[in-house]
């Protein structure tokens, strides 16, 4: 083979190289095109109310369990939200207007007497107001660590129902 023909050779797989490896490109997805939640939790958006990263911290199956989240009221009046599990009574806190308070924050805790899952588990949560009614979510179930370290409340402790912090 001449040096010629060699080179012409080399230059064409080196063309057919470049072009394969430049198509894998056209078939992968941008990843950055598909929504995704980062967070722990899950939103819900109901007439009147946002809710966001929405969890329940409980150490075992069966214990009192705390909401915890962030809710965005964006209207001029307060929103009364009641959250409940099967089995369990509802516990119910006012959303300032114009907030977007922290659930369960500043020490006064959103709890359940008992949730029926384990920490890993999903459970569905009823959220209800009056401007939307009933709402059904899957929350995630979180023990008391790291983040959500001593926001589990303990075995003795009894649902409350507390305001939220005033907006700020």
């Amino acid at each position: 083979m001449t040096t010629r023909a060699a080179s012409a050779l080399r230059l064409a797989g080196l063309a057919a190289a470049t072009l394969t490896v430049s198509a894998c490109g056209v078939f992968s997805p941008v990843q950055t095109d598909y929504p995704y939640i980062p967070a722990d939790g899950v939103p819900l958006t109901i007439p009147g109310l946002d809710l966001r990263n929405l969890v329940i911290v409980s150490d075992e199956e069966g214990g009192p369990g705390t909401i915890v989240g962030q809710a965005v009221n964006e209207g001029r009046d307060p929103v009364e939200v009641s959250f409940s599990l099967e089995g369990s009574s509802p516990t119910t806190t006012t959303v300032a207007p114009y907030s977007d308070d922290a659930i369960s924050a500043d020490g006064k805790a959103v709890t359940l007497a008992t949730v029926p899952q384990r920490p890993g588990s999903m459970v569905q949560l009823v959220v209800t107001t009056r401007q939307a009614g009933q709402n059904v979510v899957q929350v995630p179930v979180l023990p008391s660590d790291r983040y959500y370290e001593g926001l589990a409340p303990s075995p003795s402790a009894t649902p409350s129902a507390t305001p939220s912090p005033s907006a700020s």
